[in-house]
């Protein structure tokens, strides 16, 4: 028989590392929200839709977008609807004694999501390279609790990218009238609702051969002067 000091200890034990509590975060979209690549062409199910921040120390801009993928932390994903044009998921927030904000999807990353500002993210590739779709953008009111549930609060998590508006300026690709970074095809600027942008191709080395060698005939003309 377990002596009641050592049977207390290890139900205490048991009670600390189980989930504090959690909440439930309905994210997606509106039936109709029409989500098109660079090339104004609706998107399908080979793209990616996930709900997800940064790392805390990693500030995302166009100067580091090889960077992303290595600070990305998935949260959620989410399945779309092309026929009627919208995208939905389910998930629960759960929060612990130690302060810590998991997601109860198994697949998601671990670590703590506590106070990080949430991103959805689609693409059909983790690279940066010509070719890839892109569309990063996020409200104002996407962020993730400190504290899941606030130890006793257990109200339902509501996002929309309807909640998106016009000061929300993507951080790759398109909604609405707002543009962020990245390249598309030209007359698909009135396409309506959301649009992943693509990255600018790189330089073959053909022509940076070519280019080279225009270089030297040039130098080699002002120097013959």
């Amino acid at each position: 028989m377990k002596h009641p000091l050592a049977l207390s200890g290890f139900l205490l034990l048991a009670v600390l590392g189980s989930p504090l509590c959690a909440q439930t975060l309905n994210w997606g979209s509106p039936i109709g929200t029409l989500i098109t690549d660079s090339n104004g062409d609706g998107v399908d199910d080979t793209f990616i839709f996930e709900l997800g921040a940064f790392a805390l120390d990693f500030t995302p801009d166009e100067d580091n977008v090889g960077d992303w993928a290595l600070n990305w932390k998935m949260f959620d994903t989410a399945t779309y609807n092309p026929a009627f044009g919208y995208l939905t998921s389910t998930v629960h927030v759960v929060g612990d004694v130690s302060g810590g904000v998991t997601s109860s999807n198994p697949a998601a990353d671990p670590g703590n999501f506590s106070g990080l500002v949430a991103y959805l993210w689609i693409r059909n590739s983790d690279q940066p390279v010509e070719g890839s779709e892109w569309l990063v953008v996020r409200a104002d009111n996407w962020t993730f609790p400190v504290t899941a549930g606030d130890c006793c609060d257990t109200s339902v998590i509501e996002w929309s990218i309807s909640d998106l508006d016009t000061g929300d300026t993507p951080l790759w690709g398109r909604q609405g009238g707002v543009s962020g970074p990245g390249v598309y095809t030209p007359g698909t600027t009135g396409t309506p609702g959301m649009q992943t942008f693509t990255f600018v191709p790189e330089p073959s080395s053909a022509l940076m051969a070519g280019l080279a060698a225009i270089a030297a005939v040039m130098r080699r003309r002002r120097n013959d002067r």
